[in-house]
């Protein structure tokens, strides 16, 4: 309603101005009538003139006073001076109404990058800093107060200035975070014009991780099975003799069978992690309940083949403790760090194995006297391919792969490992399952 009444009000000034002018024009006709009376004909025109004139000084100071604004809606003046101020108030209006479009895009977009976890530097020619987003001032540790100074004095690693001077041929740099050097960051330098060029920066700490992981990943599968390839390659090329005796031949085919079965564990275990990693989280209708007692009975019987006969292995269970879980894989973490213990443990040790209710749930437990862990190694004893005695590995056996399948079995069951140790004495690997209610809401 009052959008239109404003419509109606502008329509009508011209109108209403029509008729002012018209009562000004008799007003002054009026007068010079009656000078006319006592004077002559020429004093009467003057004087109606110098009445006319006089009258249209006022509208013309209010449009001179109203153009200093020109935001509200123009007096009504003289028939020109309102077609005037309506012309010049419309086009304001409209002018203002661009503006604020224009300033809230703007806005918006200014939002929109600083939103960006990416950072971005507008630079000038001679590489001064022109503008920058809240990206670019988190991982780099500029602020508005660095506008206007050069990149190369805030950053003052070599390779930036090699960058914005266009001497790198992909135009991109690596380099270390000036906030945390543990951090690393990818420079791209992209010319805009002749005047200025952004730089886009990245955090590419976790990228470089993951491909350092992959890197170590294959060469350590690499060199677990070169090894067994090269024992079986050996007696294969012996195979090849036509003079060989059946008794050293069946001797051979024993021998073939420990590499064999070494790369297959290590075949196995790959494609169990893979396994893992890929697959969805478990939903409640995957969990079932796991009797732990009866479940590590069949594990220990399995792990005793790896044992010596002087190895003491004793299993406490609580039978009444029932969790809830994918039954296969909880046997396999439960087999990996039962087997860990024993080939961990000096012939003769100690291995206990217990199941019981925990404060948070229940829990599993194998303890052993072995060699122990030093402190420094235990963050890492999950790591694919990780052994803290390089030099023994080989003979205990396994692939290097067991407690890093626990860690994501475990992380599929939505708990963790816990690891106590002492060099010398040796250490305690558990963890707590979820509760009934705990599996059902999750």
């Amino acid at each position: 309603m009052a959008t239109s009444d404003r419509m109606s009000t502008r329509r009508l000034a011209p109108i209403r101005a029509v008729g002012v002018d018209l009562a000004r024009a008799l007003a002054s006709v009026a007068v010079g009538v009656v000078i006319g009376v006592f004077t002559t004909m020429g004093w009467a025109l003057a004087a109606g003139l110098a009445v006319w004139l006089v009258s249209g000084l006022a509208p013309a100071w209010r449009f001179r006073r109203w153009c200093a604004s020109a935001l509200p809606m123009p007096p009504t003046t003289g028939l020109f001076w309102t077609g005037a101020a309506a012309r010049l108030h419309t086009s304001v209006h409209r002018a203002r109404q661009r503006t604020r479009r224009l300033v809230s895009e703007l806005r918006w977009l200014q939002d929109t990058l600083d939103s960006m976890p990416d950072g971005w530097v507008v630079l000038q020619r001679d590489g001064a800093i022109e503008a920058l987003n809240a990206g670019a001032r988190s991982l780099l540790g500029l602020g508005h107060r660095d506008r206007r100074r050069h990149v190369t004095e805030l950053l003052r690693d070599p390779s930036v200035g090699a960058l914005i001077r266009g001497e790198v041929e992909d135009g991109i740099v690596e380099l270390p975070s000036p906030v945390d050097e543990v951090r690393r960051l990818e420079l791209r330098h992209i010319p805009v014009d002749d005047v200025r060029s952004i730089a886009l920066i990245r955090d590419v700490t976790t990228l470089d991780r993951l491909l350092t992981m992959r890197q170590d990943f294959i060469a350590n599968v690499s060199h677990e099975l070169r090894t067994p390839l090269t024992v079986v390659i050996g007696y294969l090329e012996t195979l090849e003799d036509d003079d060989i005796d059946p008794d050293t031949l069946r001797r051979l085919l024993d021998r073939l069978r420990a590499p064999v079965d070494r790369m297959k564990a290590l075949v196995d275990d790959l494609l169990t992690l893979t396994r893992l990693e890929s697959s969805p989280m478990p939903g409640p209708g995957d969990l079932e309940p796991v009797n732990g007692q009866t479940m590590l009975k069949s594990v220990v019987d399995e792990a005793r083949a790896l044992a010596t006969p002087a190895h003491d292995i004793v299993l406490e269970a609580d039978p009444d403790v029932v969790a809830r879980g994918v039954p296969s894989e909880i046997y396999s973490a439960f087999f990996n760090l039962i087997a860990n213990a024993i080939r961990y443990s000096p012939d003769g040790g100690r291995v206990a194995v217990r199941w019981r209710a925990g404060e948070s749930g229940p829990r599993f437990e194998v303890e052993d006297n072995g060699l122990g862990i030093p402190p420094e190694h235990i963050s890492r004893l999950t790591e694919r391919f990780f052994r803290v005695d390089l030099a023994k590995s080989r003979v205990r056996g396994g692939t290097g792969l067991g407690l890093a399948i626990v860690k994501h079995i475990l992380r599929r069951h939505r708990t963790q490992l816990e690891v106590r140790s002492t060099v010398g004495e040796g250490s305690l690997f558990y963890f707590d399952m979820p509760t009934f209610a705990e599996a059902r809401e999750a």
